[in-house]
């Protein structure tokens, strides 16, 4: 009886097919490519991080007759490389030209200049594959190849395979990898008009006011002749949200309007929000611990046209702890702010104070009762920062997101009289403040 489930249950094994990976993949397309009568070799995987293209120089396989500079090569023979990566990867190769330069670097060195070069043979990936086929004389051309990563980075297998014509396409030998025609590039016409200014400004203090705003304060000025200005505006403790919008001009022949806007503290030039979207408006939304001047230099208004700052403003709860410094109570603040949390109505039952690294403060909470934990930068420079709760067989976790200098989670305990908090923070000395308020 055991003998005749070990035999079903190895049937079973041997008929599963195992999981197709990368070295799956290049070893179907050499295979394929061997049984065609090519001379198929595998480089050594390579691994690329975006940014930096490698030239990887390609041997043709060895056989009977060497695809150059052997005698009895066969003037027409053809040469294939193939890339093969995972298939959320996307790259372009680029071949050396036949004179023996290498126009794929210099039009990478003309990309990384913001300039196009006129002569562009790059091959773009698809579905992660990229193959290039040159035959005859030009087939030197692929005794180099420049590859550049365009996502954030990749591992290779590469297939190299000398024979007498052109060879299998990879998309046939993987179709699981085939991908359907790509549209052409469409024309999305000019940007869309923003509409009169007054309405606009009008429309975004009554969304402050359903918000909860209190008070909404516009300013304006006028933008320089290519569109550029600063705003310097003193503002209260509290968080703010800033719309800027600009005037459309009249004329029918006119520069579109976008506007990018950052605002900084005018003392330390720390930046406390930035706008580079492709949006008319710019908006920009950070809490200050104390009240101070902030300045909010702005480019993309179509000419000499007015621009307005609309401020709408939020206070600050007085349950959130100053005694950290005006930095980390406006960061804590942003993170309630952020996870649209309720503002607190008690002192916070805990508070710790942490640095770079992982760190672990555990909390006590009363069973049935729901808290708030923020975690904020109080000084130094971040790069990351996450907060993270265990509750029992529950958990949460919040990323502070790029640029920010702030998380929050919020949790509940139904039995449970104890919390463990982890705080995550990385960067140049960063010092970070955590406080847990009980929530009603």
């Amino acid at each position: 009886m055991v003998l005749s489930l070990l035999a079903a249950l190895a049937g079973v094994s041997a008929g599963t097919p195992a999981r197709a990976d990368l070295s799956d993949d290049a070893a179907r397309v050499a295979r394929m490519w061997s049984l065609s009568g090519a001379r198929v070799a595998r480089l050594p995987p390579i691994f690329l991080e975006h940014g930096r293209a490698r030239v990887v120089a390609l041997d043709p396989p060895a056989g009977p007759a060497r695809v150059a500079g052997a005698a009895g090569a066969a003037a027409d023979e053809c040469l294939t490389a193939a890339f093969l990566a995972p298939r959320t990867a996307e790259f372009t190769l680029s071949p050396e030209g036949p004179s023996g330069g290498v126009p794929a670097l210099e039009g990478l060195i003309h990309r990384l200049r913001g300039v196009e070069p006129e002569d562009d043979r790059r091959v773009p990936s698809v579905t992660g594959v990229a193959a290039i086929t040159l035959c005859g004389a030009e087939r030197e051309g692929l005794r180099r190849l420049a590859v550049e990563v365009l996502s954030t980075r990749s591992a290779f297998d590469v297939v190299v395979a000398a024979s007498s014509g052109p060879l299998e396409r990879v998309e046939a030998i993987l179709p699981e990898r085939a991908s359907g025609p790509v549209a052409p590039r469409g024309d999305p016409g000019r940007p869309s008009e923003p509409g009169p200014l007054d309405a606009r400004v009008a429309r975004a203090a009554r969304r402050a006011q359903a918000e909860g705003a209190p008070r909404v304060a516009p300013t304006d000025m006028r933008a320089s002749s290519i569109g550029t200005g600063q705003f310097s505006v003193r503002l209260p403790e509290g968080c703010h949200r800033l719309d800027l919008m600009a005037e459309v001009p009249s004329a029918t022949l006119r520069r579109a309007t976008d506007l990018d806007a950052e605002a900084r503290e005018e003392t330390t030039g720390r930046v406390l929000d930035r706008d580079r979207s492709d949006a008319p408006d710019a908006r920009l939304d950070f809490c200050l611990g104390e009240q101070g001047v902030v300045e909010v230099p702005f480019l993309g208004a179509a000419g000499p046209v007015k621009v307005v700052l609309s401020d709408a403003q939020w206070p600050m709860s007085a349950f959130v702890p100053g005694h950290f410094g005006a930095r980390a109570r406006g960061n804590l603040a942003a993170a309630l702010r952020r996870r649209h949390a309720p503002a607190p109505r008690a002192q916070a039952i805990a508070e710790a104070i942490g640095a770079q690294g992982d760190t672990l403060v555990p909390v006590q909470v009363e069973p049935g009762r729901c808290y708030f934990a923020g975690a904020a930068l109080a000084r130094g420079e971040l790069r990351a920062l996450r907060i993270s709760v265990e509750l029992g067989d529950r958990a949460g976790r919040d990323d502070a997101g790029e640029n920010g200098e702030s998380a929050g989670v919020a949790f509940c305990s139904e039995i449970e009289e104890s919390a463990a908090l982890r705080v995550s923070a990385r960067g140049g000395s960063p010092v970070w403040v955590v406080a847990v308020w009980p929530m009603d």
